[in-house]
């Protein structure tokens, strides 16, 4: 009977230590599956916050070298952008000079940022009457090359090749009846650059302001703007213009008198 209680005493004390045992394989299970866990959340957001800052930093360098190519760009090209008012070139008939129709299309050229084939394009629709002749008389070696085109236009019509006919008409010009002064100024400057275009411009200038003054029709007139002596153009029409306004009103001062 002793024994008996012995025994069921001792299988009473061994169960409370099986059933601790087991208690404790499963708490250390469980946090050697939490730490597990645990791991892998720190790894995948360590992957993600990678991931992110390769991302951003790839970003970050291409937004760099946008900014670095905006930058160069914006240095070499004021404005990039194609304007939205074009600006038209003038039509040329050859009646004038070649080079003032020139400059005006090369500033269209430069402001519309036309490309080699607008360019081409443009300068043949504002050719009309005797300069547009220039498309029919020639073959396509001269009228489908801007480079050619615009030197056999400025052989046929430039200043350079009739300064001799325009040193006749400046020797030859004469203020007009009614004529102003400053038409007559402004006349004689563009004769004086196509007969005399190789002079440097303080040269053209003086001798512009000798055609000017032989230019007015009334010699004691002319003779009053020389004794001013003035050294340019520009001079010589503010001289002429003050001694008009002068003599306009003493001539109306005498009226009055009378």
């Amino acid at each position: 009977m002793t024994s008996e209680l012995a025994t069921y005493e001792g299988s009473e004390d061994e169960e409370p230590t099986n059933t601790a045992i087991s208690l404790s394989r499963l708490s250390r299970d469980k946090d050697r599956h939490c730490s597990k866990d645990r791991r892998q959340m720190r790894t995948s957001s360590e992957d993600l916050s990678r991931r992110h800052r390769k991302k951003t930093g790839s970003h970050r360098v291409q937004i760099q070298a946008q900014s670095d190519e905006s930058s160069s760009s914006a240095e070499d090209y004021v404005d990039s952008i194609k304007p939205t008012h074009l600006t038209k070139p003038p039509k040329y008939d050859g009646t004038s000079a070649f080079e003032t129709f020139y400059a005006q299309f090369l500033n269209c050229f430069v402001y519309n940022r036309w490309t080699k084939t607008d360019q081409l394009a443009y300068l043949k629709g504002a050719l009309q009457k005797e300069a547009g002749q220039v498309l029919w008389d020639y073959g396509p070696e001269v009228t489908d090359s801007f480079k050619e085109l615009v030197k056999t236009l400025k052989g046929r019509f430039g200043g350079a090749n009739q300064s001799d006919k325009f040193r006749m008409e400046i020797r030859n010009r004469r203020r007009k009846d009614g004529e102003s002064l400053q038409n007559l100024h402004s006349d004689v400057r563009r004769l004086a650059a196509l007969a005399f275009p190789d002079l440097q411009h303080a040269a053209r200038e003086t001798i512009a302001c000798d055609y000017f003054i032989d230019a007015l029709s009334d010699a004691d007139f002319a003779l009053n703007v020389r004794e001013r002596a003035p050294t340019n153009l520009d001079s010589a029409l503010r001289t002429a213009l003050q001694l008009e306004v002068w003599s306009k009103q003493v001539d109306r001062t005498t009226q009055h008198k009378k």
